[in-house]
């Protein structure tokens, strides 16, 4: 779970650092396949986001008017979720500690 949260993550970094109007089909095309390694490990939330990600992306180069509002919601969501999500298995890992009683 950790490996795929950090190629989501990696990607939003890729996406920010090219650039939205430097961003092309490739990176349109990653977010796809991260989109489906997300529902493959029952993350739907993370594919959805990043499926949306994807089709924002390809929209963007079709349009005249370059409006990146949507698109930039959509990152800052799909930022957000991988926060969730890490802390969401942190706090896992401190329940099963836990109940183990607290062996290492």
């Amino acid at each position: 779970m950790t490996t795929i949260l950090d190629e989501m993550e990696q990607a939003l970094t890729d996406l920010l650092q090219m650039g939205l109007a430097t961003a092309g089909p490739d990176l349109a095309q990653r977010l796809l396949e991260l989109s489906a390694r997300c529902e493959g490990a029952g993350l739907h939330t993370g594919a959805a986001l990043f499926g949306e990600l994807s089709q924002l992306l390809k929209e963007r180069s079709h349009r005249v008017d370059k409006t990146d509002l949507k698109l930039t919601a959509q990152i800052c969501r799909a930022e957000h979720y991988i926060t969730l999500c890490r802390t969401r298995m942190t706090e896992d890992q401190i329940r099963v500690r836990w109940q183990e009683g607290g062996k290492t």
